[in-house]
């Protein structure tokens, strides 16, 4: 990513006005999946809420989940026990040792929109900040899979970035007129 424009841009490539306030050290970006067998057979379940799922990590046996899914879990249940959350185990956890939040791949179901969520993200962040050293910059890795209800596609929301980054795109992007487009 070289230039503002690369920063942030839909899945067919188009650049998103406005979007021109994150460094080069962060991504951000939502794409049209190809079919997703495993989105689909959660959509058809017709739970509600939060799907946690494990991914392949580079050379890694098994699907594993991510760092903070367990964490992630308990916060949620503690904080907001109205989200159902489901959790498919996979064949593990990754450990990474390193102060950033690896959030764990999540399925959305149709009743938690993509800045629901995200708010989520934001405010568990922000607990677990509370006891990091204050020079600590830590870095947060996020993906969520949704069903884009005016397209009729599967849509994947992608974020890299610093703490403060991601609160930036929550702030400042629409993400209500971005979603309609």
């Amino acid at each position: 990513m070289n230039d503002d424009s690369d920063k942030y841009k839909q899945g067919n490539g188009q650049d998103l006005p406005g979007i021109h306030f994150l460094d080069d050290t962060e991504t951000c970006e939502i794409v049209a999946l190809d079919e997703d067998s495993d989105f689909h057979s959660f959509l058809q379940t017709g739970l509600s809420g939060l799907k946690l799922v494990p991914i392949k990590y580079r050379s890694c046996e098994g699907k594993l989940l991510s760092p903070d899914a367990g964490d992630f879990s308990k916060w949620l249940k503690c904080n907001h026990s109205e989200v159902n959350l489901a959790i498919d185990r996979g064949d593990g956890t990754l450990v990474l040792r390193s102060s950033d939040f690896w959030m764990p791949l999540v399925f959305l179901a149709s009743d938690i929109a993509l800045p629901i969520y995200l708010n989520l993200v934001s405010n568990y962040i922000y607990d677990r900040m509370k006891g990091a050293l204050r020079n600590e910059k830590a870095r947060v890795h996020l993906e969520a899979i949704f069903h884009d209800e005016k397209e009729g596609i599967s849509k994947k929301f992608r974020y890299e970035g610093d703490v403060e980054g991601l609160q930036k795109v929550i702030k400042k992007i629409d993400l209500n007129r971005f979603l309609d487009k």
